[in-house]
């Protein structure tokens, strides 16, 4: 029994979104948190985003690099700050939209994250962490 359930684990493990999922859900956390208290602490939607976001961002590609992609390229870098720049824009246009519907700026944030998750996975898989091949020659393993 417990052989069956530890193969089960080691599997889910090694599948990419399970674990996109589940630092996922850390970074959300950890992101829409700083949020939840910048904006209690300034008022500001939008100062709240911007703030939380540049904080969370290199805190999000240490844990998404390492445990979800595994790799933790400096190269990368720059593609994966224009990929939370897109998720910026997206929560930014999208707080202005809903503020503008009379909605809580926290309720809004939460609406919010379904949309930017998927833009974040896909992002990253496709363009960030793509498995381009090394510099010195042959594919990643």
């Amino acid at each position: 029994m417990i052989q069956p359930a530890a193969a089960l684990i080691r599997r889910l493990a090694q599948a990419r979104f399970l674990r996109f999922l589940v630092v996922g859900g850390l970074n959300t956390v950890f992101g829409y948190g700083l949020f939840y208290l910048l904006l209690r602490l300034s008022g500001s939607a939008l100062f709240a985003l911007t703030l939380g976001t540049v904080i969370g961002v290199l805190f999000n590609f240490v844990t998404t690099g390492a445990l979800v992609f595994r790799t933790m390229e400096r190269r990368r870098l720059a593609k994966f700050l224009g990929v939370y720049g897109i998720v910026y824009l997206y929560n930014a246009a999208g707080l202005t939209i809903l503020q503008a519907m009379a909605l809580d700026p926290a309720l809004a944030g939460l609406l919010l994250l379904p949309g930017a998750v998927a833009i974040s996975y896909g992002l990253n898989r496709s363009f960030v962490f793509n498995r381009a091949p090394a510099v010195e020659g042959g594919p990643h393993p």
